[in-house]
């Protein structure tokens, strides 16, 4: 029978409950969506980023923190390719904004041509594993609240609390910026706003990098 240590679970769940509302490239990619395209693409969105965090929160239960450590050149290539993805999505959106304004209303917004579904969960999915400092940050939040020395139930129980508490805040985010307020000055400021949004994404992929390059 699977018991948990709710002490562990409660501790946890505090601590990440702080962590989510944290700015990055998650939220600038459901950001983005929400502004750009629709309440569809903000949950494909958002079903591939938990995938990837998932993903890495099991990395991080399971260890890889370790492995990354002692391989310093896996570490690296990590990193560079989770940051140059930042990077090269920044970019693409700077270009986007230097473009000319196509869009002058909210029909002409949501009639635009839109990737499949299965593009935008790869996206979200992609966004989240670029960043692989993720897995030592879950970690030593795993290490402070006792997640490492609980039972495999109640680590598998923190990371079901990860994923509810990030699709719960990035579902928020999204409804916000689909509300017709956000859109109608996104119409309004469109080439700015895209690139303040492309700037951020290369600045998180640049400070990913330079920070790993910082430690040879």
């Amino acid at each position: 029978m699977a018991t948990f240590d709710i002490t562990v679970l409660m501790t946890f769940a505090v601590l990440w409950a702080a962590i989510v509302p944290t700015p990055g490239a998650n939220s600038l990619l459901v950001t983005h969506l929400a502004l750009t395209r629709g309440w569809a693409h903000v949950l494909y969105a958002i079903a591939g980023n938990m995938a990837g965090i998932f993903l890495l929160a099991m990395c991080a239960l399971l260890g890889m923190a370790l492995v990354l450590e002692a391989f310093p050149w896996l570490r690296l290539a990590v990193h560079v390719f989770g940051g140059g993805y930042l990077i090269y999505f920044g970019a693409r959106l700077l270009g986007r904004a230097r473009r000319p304004a196509a869009i002058e209303t909210e029909q002409d917004l949501t009639s635009e041509p839109v990737r499949p579904g299965w593009k935008t969960v790869g996206l979200g999915f992609a966004t989240a594993l670029s960043n692989a400092q993720a897995i030592v940050f879950i970690t030593s939040i795993f290490a402070v609240s006792g997640v490492l020395q609980a039972n495999v139930f109640t680590g598998l129980g923190c990371i079901a609390i990860m994923i509810i508490l990030n699709a719960t805040y990035l579902a928020l985010l999204g409804w916000l910026f689909l509300r017709p307020t956000f859109r109608s000055v996104y119409l309004r400021f469109r080439r700015w706003i895209e690139g303040t949004i492309g700037v951020l994404f290369v600045f998180f992929g640049a400070r990913l990098v330079l920070k790993e390059l910082a430690r040879l």
